[in-house]
C-alpha cells in the first residue's frame, strides 16, 4: 500500500472540556500553557471535572467530548478527511481508553494498526476558556514508550511523507525511535516534514530540534512562538529567514494575522479566513493536514496555503481538534 503521508506521534485520548477561568486558578494552571502531568495527577484532575460521573456518562450528558487524538493523529485523520491516503503509528495500552482510542480510528480511513503496550493509555485533558484558548494536560502513559518495532515498516517505505512532532522528543524511547525513522526515511527516498508543537517543547529539547531540522527536515510547521524559540530571533521575518536556511520548506502560522510559507526561499503570504473561534485546539494540526495534503496531491504551494488557511479556519469554529463539516465540499468551492 502507497501513502501520501505516514505519521509517528503520541497517541493520546483527547478529553476536551469547557471550563471557567476560576477552575484553572483552582488547580493552579496558567491559561494557555501545556502541562506534562503523572498519572496521579491526571486522575486527580479528571476525578475534579467529573465529579460522580464516569467518562462514559459524562460524555453522553454532553460535558466533555472525547477523541482519538495527539497532534500527528490529528493531522494524519485530517488529511484522511481531506481525501487523502494516510497512516498512522502510536501505541496504546489494554485498557478502556485504548479501546476508545482504536474504535475512533477504525471509524475514519485512516491507515492504524493497533500496538499495544502494559499501563496506560495517554491522556490529553484540554481545558477550553470562553475565550477560546486552551490549556493542556498531557499524561503520555505507554505512548511514550514507542519502539521501531511498532512501525509499519513497508508503510513507511511506500509514502511519500513521513510526519513527526517534536513532543516525541519528551520521551527517550520515542526520541530514538523517531530518530531511526527519519533514517530509514531518508534512506528509502521518503520526505521528512516535522511540527515543533510546542514553544515550551521547543525550549525544552531546542538543541535537538535544531540537529534534525538542519539535516534531515524537509518540511518544518512551526507558529511564531515556537519559530522565534527555535530561530533565536525576536520577529517573524527574521525567524523565517533563519530557518529557511536550514531546511527547504517553511510554513510560519500567526493565528488570526494568517501563515507565511517559504519552499527554497520564495516566500508567500497566506491570507486567513475571518471566523469566529470557539476552540483553537487542533488549528496547528489542521493547517498542516491542508498543507500536506495539498502538497501530496500536486498543488501549488500557494493553493496548498489556502487549503490549510481554510481548513484550519473550519477547526476553530467547533469545539475539538477534529472538523465536522463536510470540508472536501467546501475544497470544490474554493479551488
Amino acid at each position: 500500500m502507497e501513502l501520501d503521508v505516514y505519521a509517528l506521534g503520541n497517541a493520546l485520548v483527547d478529553i476536551q472540556v469547557q471550563v471557567e477561568d476560576s477552575l484553572l486558578t483552582e488547580l493552579g494552571l496558567e491559561k494557555g500553557n501545556r502541562y506534562l502531568t503523572e498519572r496521579c495527577r491526571q486522575e486527580e484532575i479528571l476525578q475534579k471535572l467529573l465529579g460522580s460521573d464516569s467518562l462514559d456518562s459524562a460524555q453522553k450528558a454532553g460535558k466533555l467530548q472525547t477523541a482519538a487524538g495527539g497532534s500527528a493523529a490529528n493531522t494524519i485523520y485530517g488529511i484522511s478527511q481531506l481525501g487523502g491516503r494516510a497512516g498512522f503509528c502510536g501505541k496504546i495500552a489494554n485498557d478502556g481508553l485504548g479501546a476508545l482510542y482504536a474504535e475512533h480510528m477504525k471509524q475514519s480511513s485512516v491507515v492504524f494498526k493497533e500496538s499495544t503496550g502494559q499501563g496506560m493509555t495517554g491522556t490529553c485533558v484540554v481545558l477550553i476558556s470562553d475565550d477560546a484558548q486552551r490549556t493542556m494536560l498531557t499524561c503520555l502513559g505507554v505512548s511514550g514508550e514507542i519502539d521501531y518495532e511498532d512501525i509499519d515498516e513497508e508503510l513507511l517505505k511506500h509514502s511519500r511523507y513521513i510526519y513527526l512532532e517534536g513532543y516525541l522528543f519528551e520521551s527517550e524511547c520515542a526520541a530514538r525511535t523517531m530518530l531511526r525513522t527519519v533514517a530509514v526515511a531518508r534512506k528509502n527516498g521518503v520526505k521528512v516534514a516535522l511540527t515543533a508543537s510546542d514553544a515550551s517543547c521547543v525550549d525544552r529539547h531546542r538543541d535537538l530540534l535544531v540537529q534534525l531540522i538542519q539535516n534531515d527536515v524537509d518540511l518544518l510547521f512551526a507558529n511564531t512562538r515556537e519559530a522565534r524559540a527555535l530561530s533565536g530571533t525576536d520577529n517573524n521575518e527574521e525567524a523565517l529567514q533563519v530557518l529557511s536556511g536550514w531546511c527547504e520548506g517553511i510554513a510560519l502560522t500567526d493565528g488570526e494575522h494568517g501563515s507565511m510559507v517559504s519552499f527554497n526561499g520564495e516566500v508567500m503570504n497566506i491570507s486567513p479566513y475571518s471566523v469566529s473561534a470557539v476552540d483553537t485546539t487542533g488549528a496547528g494540526d489542521a493547517y498542516a493536514a491542508g498543507l500536506l495534503y495539498g502538497i501530496t496531491s500536486d498543488r501549488t504551494i500557494r493553493e496548498s496555503g489556502m487549503i490549510a488557511s481554510l481548513f484550519s479556519a473550519g477547526v476553530v469554529t467547533q469545539i475539538g481538534p477534529r472538523y465536522n463539516g463536510d470540508i472536501q465540499l467546501e475544497l470544490k468551492k474554493l479551488l
